[in-house]
């Protein structure tokens, strides 16, 4: 004698029919919609048989459901990241987290080349010169207060200059006196005295 092969809840014959496979039991489409599938969390729906779910932490969305918080893109087939309760894509998650360039205020996103200078972060060419405005990027600088100086501006602006040729001095001069002629002093930028 052959099995019966009825729905577990309403005792219908499923022969030939679809059925659905739930906790060991089968059931007709009518009654897993009825009694077993899952409440989508953004429209409060049943999630029926014929209907595409997705499941993350114990939470079922229909893939139609299933958006970015704060853009509404859908993410049924993308990567996305859960911040707070909330699901969010790629784009918005990088916005929201990464740090702002202090030159621009734009997001600074993975793949940007950028200049780090003791916890404030810029986009290569948004770092300048306060002087002359030219992009220093990865080069050399001379930070002051708020404002940071190429070589040249620096150079030009802070170094000393001699007297006499009004070239920079690459080194601070140490003073030494003359021993020949007590009483003079001459700049070297030597670690001994002759």
């Amino acid at each position: 004698m052959a099995e019966k092969f009825d729905c577990h809840y309403c005792r219908d014959n499923l022969q030939g029919k679809r059925y659905v496979q739930k906790d060991g039991h089968h059931c007709c489409l009518k009654c897993f919609d009825k009694f077993c599938a899952n409440t989508c969390v953004e429209c409060r729906k049943p999630i029926g048989a014929d209907s595409k779910e997705v499941h993350y932490k114990n939470r079922y969305w229909h893939d139609t459901c299933f958006r970015c918080a704060k853009c509404l893109c859908s993410l049924a087939n993308e990567t996305f990241v859960a911040k707070d309760n909330k699901i969010l894509c790629n784009k918005c998650t990088t916005r929201e987290d990464s740090p702002k360039c202090k030159g621009c205020f734009k997001p600074i996103v993975a793949g940007d080349q950028n200049v780090e200078y003791k916890g404030t972060v810029w986009h290569k060419d948004c770092f300048t010169c306060s002087n002359c405005k030219q992009v220093i990027g990865t080069g050399s600088f001379f930070p002051k207060g708020e404002d940071f100086y190429c070589v040249t501006c620096h150079e030009a602006k802070f170094a000393k200059h001699c007297v006499k040729c009004n070239k920079g001095l690459v080194k601070a001069p140490v003073w030494w006196p003359m021993k020949d002629n007590p009483g003079t002093t001459t700049a070297s930028t030597a670690k001994n005295a002759p």
